[in-house]
């Protein structure tokens, strides 16, 4: 008995590691999991770098992605959903906690930016709290959860629109504000015959309501609201062909992005070498 127990007891700790709570993580699977979705990620740069695929047939792809396989996904986990077993405090922690690191992001990049640019501020909060959920955070979270937390999987689902709907909007503003102080600067004259009371205030209503209408009109947002609106009508239970459907587009999402991801990426990779490698490298800390 003891020369069984002194066998099989290597061999469970090379495969899992054992939780507090008693469950087990399985890490064998999170190395695969991780080569998989960087190799589809090498052969999309690949194909970008060769020119096996022009310019214009990527951006066919990512409009693939986004408008079709991704709001697919995000409609069809929204309805089946089981709202009732959620942790909110889990999702309260994790806004405020991306709360904190946008602010801090954004206050630290205008008093070092000079001269000031709120642009650079709004972009830079975004990057620090933004992920890549969905094509990277899936395939590793299902890889280390899938057997011992397969709910934790649907707290993907719920995590990406905290950001899209409450802290992107804010970087969204900054960079609008930018945008038109810049607009101001190229036609002075222009800018300051029209600039009066009312037309300040119109402007800024403007502006508002077109980060609103961004906002609401971005995928992962609109069929997040679709979906948990379906959710309630139809009482998690899609009709089997709509369900088929979006299965084929969800199904198409993870490796399409990952392969988009690394088209992408051509040419853009040689820019950022040398000293111009320290912003993003703050970035990514702060991120981490």
């Amino acid at each position: 008995m003891d020369t069984n127990h002194s066998i099989s007891s290597p061999h469970s700790e090379h495969n899992d590691t054992h939780t507090d709570a008693g469950t087990t993580v399985n890490f064998d699977n999170l190395y695969p999991a991780i080569v998989q979705c960087f190799a589809v990620i090498l052969f999309g740069y690949i194909a970008g770098r060769a020119n096996i695929i022009s310019t214009s047939q990527g951006k066919g792809i990512g409009t693939f992605v986004s408008k079709f396989c991704l709001p697919a996904l995000l409609f069809k986990n929204m309805c089946i959903l089981d709202f009732s077993i959620v942790n909110w405090m889990f999702l309260i922690s994790v806004l405020i906690s991306k709360s904190v690191v946008f602010i801090i992001v954004t206050i630290v990049t205008l008093v070092a930016k000079r001269p000031v640019n709120y642009g650079y501020a709004g972009l830079f909060a975004i990057f620090c709290t933004q992920s890549n959920d969905f094509a990277l955070g899936y395939p590793i979270l299902q890889a280390l959860y899938q057997e011992s937390h397969p709910q934790y999987l649907n707290y993907i689902y719920l995590i990406a629109p905290v950001s899209v709907v409450i802290l992107n909007p804010i970087g969204f503003l900054l960079l609008e504000i930018q945008k038109k102080k810049d607009g101001d600067k190229v036609d002075v004259s222009k800018s300051m015959k029209s600039i009066n009371d009312s037309g300040s205030k119109s402007g800024t209503c403007a502006l508002i309501l077109h980060v609103i209408k961004g906002v609401i009109t971005n995928p992962i947002v609109f069929m997040t609201i679709i979906g948990i609106v379906g959710n309630f009508i139809l009482r998690r239970n899609l009709p089997l062909v709509i369900s088929e459907i979006l299965d084929v587009l969800g199904d198409a999402f993870s490796g399409a992005a990952l392969f988009y991801l690394g088209l992408s990426l051509v040419g853009k990779i040689s820019g950022q070498m040398g000293p111009q490698l320290i912003v993003p490298v703050l970035l990514i800390a702060a991120k981490a």
